[in-house]
């Protein structure tokens, strides 16, 4: 399954007051945060997490594939 089979992560609008799904961070309406789509749930609102920990989830990822590279 390729990653592009349930889409990407993508910068969306903030219509109403929320929170980032990794570190619960407020958002407020007007402000824009990453979507993350969830796998396996083909129709459904992907998470929404605040830039600095779509930078985290970032570097964990480019760390995991580093460690892959090698094997």
């Amino acid at each position: 399954m390729s990653g592009g089979m349930n889409g990407k992560p993508k910068r969306v609008p903030v219509l109403k007051k929320s929170e980032c799904s990794r570190c619960h961070a407020p958002f407020v309406a007007g402000q824009t945060c990453i979507e993350i789509p969830q796998v396996g749930l083909g129709y459904s609102t992907g998470k929404r997490v605040c830039d600095e920990c779509f930078q985290g989830i970032l570097k964990k990822t480019w760390d995991d594939l580093e460690v892959i590279k090698v094997i």
